[in-house]
């Protein structure tokens, strides 16, 4: 257990118009250490990462009060960049978030499987993911939470990680943390890349990128798709024959216009849609799913006050479809969707302070379609409404002193109100190149509709999650940034977290069990990071985290959350135009649903070669050693893989 522990202070009974006072009283926002960056939600440029060495666990876009440089900020923040996607010839979403400490995927691994995220020992429900400003979250999934299958990464300019409660514009259900992917931007009046794989499993992947900036219009289009046989999702090891096959494809684009220097709007949308045949329930059997999702965002942003006053304005759609067939259904459908209003006002008062303030108004709703289960189990039609409020300040009340407090007010038309808030802050020691930095944080987090309403596992007398946490962490800094490490340490309790338990099923097609609150959870851990340049052409990478959760009441550790896990990747730059890369990846055992699967680790190789500047070969070998594990008991796993191609630029 910890050394010592904070409970939170009462916070209930506030309404949202104090919030939205306080938000309108405001003049801006803070670029402070308290959220993301103000790219996260307006895809604006900002500060690039330094040339000489590639990004760790501080985030080169966190913001910031004007005159504080990137490595004083106050957050536990890591970033994959679009360079590192490229050099590790990363494919899945799933791959670039195994590089970040302190983060865990639970879920089967391969094509189209689903994949859950987890931050600092919480589960899926209290991580935010957000695309170019969108809030991705599928209402009608189990915990609200957005499932990693086949995301396309080729338009991808990076991926921040934030860990640890972040209730300012992010909203109060952010106790793990924030995963913040940010698409590329048109910098060129014409270009784009085009690249296709194929490799085993009878595997092929194609994409394609165009964008261009021509006066004040600019745009990007993207495709990509994927075809698999696939393997077997019903472990070989325990009998599983059939392969289990997959195909996606996804779209997405972006269009600006800038109306005037200070004015300009955007638009940004995605749509996915896949198929895949797996097995269900540790059985060889054949099911399918076909999933559909669509995203789209407009978007005002207004400069005042000479550039220092920024305004934006955004209107977010999302809408995920699943269906279902196979043993004991019979296109048994789940609908999500959810409409999203957002303003946020950032103001850089000065080199010293600056405020964020801004609220959003949420609409959610869900249907449920299950005809294979009727007349047990009705359909299911839901919403809700929710909204909050926040303010931020960020001061540097003394040379490389950043402190920065946020305050939010939500209110839901089921639980009421509440107030989070989170404090921070960082002093940087220039002479020795460290930072010191901590933060507390509460968070709030609301039952799904799915949680509430299903017919066989909902529960409508749950309550909300209430949690409070705090962070102390060092960075170090040395022999000109050619070595850069982080190391934090971190405690997170919830009250009355909401979670699965067994019970008698409520009739014959029902499986038994339901949500239900858990008197009281704790998650404690260790996130290491370190990135070492001990050559011009020689990068190494080395994550860890050490994560103990627990149900506070019965001291048993929960469900997929492994003690240990870590990765390791060494990239060389040799000849005039090659790159080999060598990835290692490990994790302790876990438990799930009464199962176990042990510990593991497996290693990947990486190849590339520039033929010309414009077409590069490359090619890899997933789980060199063909090491044979599970991630989930009785799932299965993709053996030794090989995989090749070619992409060209334009």
């Amino acid at each position: 257990m910890s050394v010592f522990s904070l409970s939170p202070p009462p916070h209930r009974g506030l309404a949202l118009a104090l919030a939205l006072a306080l938000s309108l009283a405001a003049p801006g926002a803070v670029l402070a250490a308290e959220a993301t960056a103000p790219d996260a939600e307006t895809g604006t440029e900002t500060e690039s990462e330094s040339e000489s060495l590639p990004a760790t666990d501080m985030t080169v876009s966190a913001p910031r009060p004007q005159g504080v440089p990137q490595a004083r900020v106050a957050g536990a923040e890591t970033t994959v960049t679009a360079q590192d996607i490229e050099d590790q010839q990363i494919r899945r979403l799933e791959d670039a978030l195994d590089l970040v400490p302190g983060l865990t995927l639970s879920g089967q691994r391969g094509l189209g499987q689903p994949q859950s995220i987890g931050l600092r020992g919480l589960g899926p429900r209290n991580t935010r993911v957000f695309i170019d400003g969108i809030e991705v979250s599928d209402p009608s999934s189990a915990q609200s939470k957005y499932e990693i299958s086949d995301h396309n990464l080729s338009d991808v300019e990076r991926v921040e990680v934030l860990r640890g409660a972040r209730p300012g514009r992010f909203g109060a259900d952010t106790a793990g943390g924030v995963v913040n992917i940010i698409t590329r931007r048109p910098t060129e009046p014409f270009g784009g890349e085009a690249s296709v794989e194929y490799g085993s499993y009878n595997t092929t992947r194609l994409r394609g990128l165009v964008h261009g900036l021509q006066g004040p219009v600019d745009f990007r289009l993207s495709a990509a798709g994927t075809t698999s046989d696939g393997f077997s999702d019903f472990s070989d090891e325990r009998g599983g024959r059939p392969e289990d096959p997959f195909w996606s494809w996804t779209v997405g684009g972006t269009l600006g216009l800038a109306l005037t220097d200070d004015l300009r709007v955007d638009v940004t949308g995605r749509y996915l849609r896949e198929e895949l045949n797996y097995d269900a329930n540790d059985r060889d059997t054949s099911w399918n799913r076909d999933e559909s999702e669509r995203f789209i965002r407009g978007q005002v942003t207004l400069e005042t006050l000479n550039d220092t006053l920024v305004h934006t304005l955004g209107l977010s759609d999302t809408w995920t479809t699943r269906q279902y067939w196979g043993e004991g259904t019979k296109g048994d459908t789940f609908d999500g969707g959810k409409t999203r209003l957002d303003y946020v006002a950032a103001w850089a008062a000065s080199d010293r302070i600056s405020l964020e303030a801004g609220g959003d108004v949420i609409n959610e709703s869900m249907e449920q379609h299950t005809p294979g289960f009727a007349p047990l189990t009705p359909d299911m039609d839901a919403d809700l409404w929710r909204g909050g409020a926040f303010l931020t300040l960020g001061v540097t009340p003394v040379d490389n002193l950043d402190l920065a407090g946020s305050v939010r007010v939500d209110t839901h038309e089921t639980f009421g109100d509440e107030v989070t808030y989170r404090l921070s802050g960082a002093y940087t020691i220039d002479p020795t190149g460290t930072t010191l930095r901590g933060s507390y944080a509460t968070a709030w987090q609301t039952p799904s509709l799915y949680e509430q309403y299903d017919p066989c596992a909902g529960n409508a007398d749950l309550d909300p999650e209430s949690s409070w946490g705090w962070d102390v962490g060092v960075d170090q800094r040395l022999w000109d940034e050619r070595l850069v490490g982080s190391v934090t340490y971190f405690e997170t309790t919830t009250k009355d977290e909401i979670d699965w338990v067994w019970s008698p099923p409520t009739n014959s097609l029902c499986l038994g069990g339901g949500y239900q609150n858990i008197n009281k959870t704790f998650a404690q851990g260790v996130e290491m990071a370190l990135t070492v340049r001990p050559h011009d052409d020689v990068d190494v990478v080395v994550s860890y985290t050490w994560q103990n959760a627990i149900d506070d009441q019965t001291g048993k550790r929960l469900d997929k959350r492994p003690v240990n896990q870590g990765t390791a990747s060494v990239t060389w730059r040799f000849l005039p135009a090659a790159l080999a890369n060598v990835g290692l990846r490990y994790r302790d055992r876990t438990t799930d649903f009464g199962g176990e699967s042990d510990a593991f680790w497996t290693a990947d190789l990486r190849l590339a070669y520039d033929v010309t500047e414009r077409v590069t070969l490359h090619g890899r070998v997933e789980n060199l050693f063909d090491a044979d594990y599970e991630e989930i008991p009785g799932y299965g796993t993709p053996g030794q893989s090989f995989h090749g191609g070619v992409t060209v630029r334009f």
